[in-house]
């Protein structure tokens, strides 16, 4: 037992320094989104509370986040996490007039999808499941990138012009080459 709490308590510094790290990063992302959403940005920065509200802005269910916890089920409440938050990531993503292809990232990434869209002033705050957005399917999909590959012309043969011999004038001569300096 004693070698059990003796390795918790020598690896869990970097292990907490690296949640840290990623808890404030979703934190400063949250506090965008919010701030977009019409909410104060501190929500972002208060454990719990700050998944209470982005359930409410998106989902219209602010007590949906309390699904999460069924993780503590085993491996069948892995699954069922990743569903839950799936589906919180699919909300998101359409409150904010996103592709539902953005859920995924939601759902793994989430801080770092939390930043792209609270800084990003390509995507605005649509209401619950994106019921304010008006915007048609080509114009939903213009904030898109697209990466199809274009093939390119091909570009004209450069015309080519004739060589000429250098004149005198432009040649230079260097006469102390041969001296030998020892």
């Amino acid at each position: 037992m004693e070698q059990l709490l003796s390795y918790a308590s020598e690896n869990s510094g970097s292990t907490s320094g690296g949640s840290g790290i990623w808890y404030i990063i979703m934190a400063v992302g949250l506090w965008k989104m919010f701030e977009k959403a019409g909410e104060p940005g501190w929500i972002g920065f208060i454990p719990f509370y700050n998944q209470y509200k982005l359930c409410e802005k998106v989902m219209n269910n602010p007590w949906y986040w309390l699904r999460l916890f069924v993780v503590i089920v085993p491996i069948v409440g892995w699954f069922m996490y990743f569903y839950f938050a799936y589906q919180m990531g699919k909300a998101t993503a359409k409150a904010y007039g996103q592709p539902d292809g953005w859920a995924w990232g939601y759902t793994f990434l989430a801080p770092v999808f939390y930043c792209i869209t609270g800084f990003s002033s390509q995507y605005s705050y649509y209401g619950p499941y994106g019921e304010g957005d008006t915007r048609t399917g080509e114009a939903r999909q213009a904030k898109t990138v697209n990466f199809d590959v274009v093939e390119k012309a091909p570009e004209p043969a450069p015309t080519p012009t004739p060589a000429t011999a250098p004149k005198e004038d432009d040649i230079e001569f260097d006469f102390h080459q041969d001296d030998l300096t020892e």
